[in-house]
C-alpha cells in the first residue's frame, strides 16, 4: 500500500533511520529490499535483501519514475542527476491517490491444498489498483486479482479472539443488506450482539442428524457467494475450517482468511458502486498539478 495509511509518523522516522544505517554500513549502491515489522511505534528489521524486489515496478509505476534505470546507472558507476529523485529527507508522497499491490493465487488448480496464507509465499502473481482513496484502490486491486464481490450471502467463521475486532465490520455487512450465515459459535456470538446470522452445519456434521443447512449446498445454490474464515490452530474445528475454505475455492466464490483484509473489505464494500475508471496517468497528472 502506497503511501502507507496506518503507520505512525514516529514509526516512519525510525524506518528512515534504520534504512540509512543499513545502506551506509554495507555501502549499498543499487536496489535493495528491507522488510520491517511495525507495531505502534516499535520498528524491527526482519531482513534485508541486496536485490530488486517486486515492489520496485509497483513504486516506479506509482510515481512515474524508472527506478530500475536509476539503479542500473548507480551500479555501474554512471553519474545521474538526482535532483528529481525522492530521498529519505525529501520523500515523494502522492497526496491525491493511493496505490495497492495485491497478490493473485492459483488455489483452484491446486487440488486439496489448504487455501490459507502462512509464512511461505503462495502467490503466483500480482496486480495493482489505484484510486482516490484507500477503499477505492483496495477494491480495484481485489477485482483485478479476480475477486468477486458478494451479491447475496456471506459466511462468517470468526475465531474467538478475533470476534471483538470484527464486530463493527459484521454490523456494516449486515447494514448493507447481505444475508449473514455463520458457523455455530460465530452465529451465536453475532445474534447475541444484535446481528442476525443463520447458523450452518460444520462439514463433518452435514451427513449426521444435524438440522442446520450444509455449507456446500448453500455455496452450490448461490446462497453464499463470499466466505470470511478467520481461524487459528487452537480451535478443535481445524479440519472443518479447512473443508469450508476448500469448498469456497472449489465452488468458485471469493475467500478471505486474513483479519486486516476482512476489516478493510467490509469498510470498502460500501463504496463498490462509486468506483471510477480513471487511469494511473490521470492520478499522477492530478498530483503534479496540485503540487505545482
Amino acid at each position: 500500500m502506497f503511501p502507507a495509511q496506518t503507520i505512525s509518523q514516529g514509526a516512519l522516522e525510525k524506518v528512515k533511520i534504520a534504512t540509512r544505517k543499513i545502506a551506509d554500513t554495507f555501502a549499498i549502491s543499487g536496489p535493495f529490499n528491507i522488510q520491517f515489522l511495525i507495531r505502534g511505534n516499535d520498528v524491527l528489521v526482519i531482513e534485508c535483501n541486496l536485490r530488486a524486489s517486486r515492489s520496485i515496478p509497483f513504486i516506479s509505476k506509482s510515481l512515474g519514475l524508472d527506478f530500475i534505470d536509476v539503479a542500473t546507472k548507480v551500479m555501474i558507476g554512471q553519474q545521474i542527476d538526482d535532483s528529481s529523485l525522492p530521498a529519505l529527507t525529501n520523500p515523494m508522497i502522492p497526496s491525491n491517490y493511493v496505490g495497492i499491490k495485491a497478490p493473485m493465487f492459483s488455489w483452484p488448480r491446486l487440488r486439496d491444498v489448504d487455501p490459507i496464507l502462512r509464512c511461505e509465499m503462495a502467490s503466483t502473481g500480482e496486480v495493482a489498483g489505484f484510486g482516490e482513496n484507500v477503499h477505492s484502490a483496495f477494491l480495484k486491486a481485489m477485482l483485478s486479482a479476480g475477486f468477486k464481490l458478494p451479491r447475496k450471502g456471506i459466511l462468517l467463521g470468526i475465531q474467538h479472539s478475533f470476534r471483538p475486532k470484527f464486530l463493527y465490520e459484521a454490523e456494516q455487512l449486515n447494514s448493507q443488506g447481505f444475508k449473514l450465515y455463520a458457523t455455530p459459535a460465530t452465529s451465536a456470538w453475532l445474534n447475541s450482539n444484535g446481528i442476525p446470522a443463520s447458523p450452518v452445519a460444520w462439514p463433518s456434521k452435514e451427513n449426521s442428524e444435524s438440522t442446520l443447512p450444509p455449507v456446500k449446498q448453500l455455496i452450490k445454490d448461490g446462497s453464499i457467494d463470499l466466505v470470511i474464515n478467520l481461524p487459528n490452530n487452537n480451535t478443535k474445528f481445524v479440519q472443518d475450517n479447512y473443508l469450508i475454505r476448500r469448498a469456497a475455492v472449489d465452488g468458485g466464490i471469493s475467500l478471505i482468511t486474513n483479519l486486516q483484509v476482512a476489516k478493510l473489505f467490509a469498510e470498502a464494500l460500501q463504496y463498490s458502486g462509486k468506483l471510477d475508471c480513471k487511469s494511473l496517468f490521470h492520478y499522477r497528472w492530478l498530483n503534479s498539478s496540485t503540487a505545482a
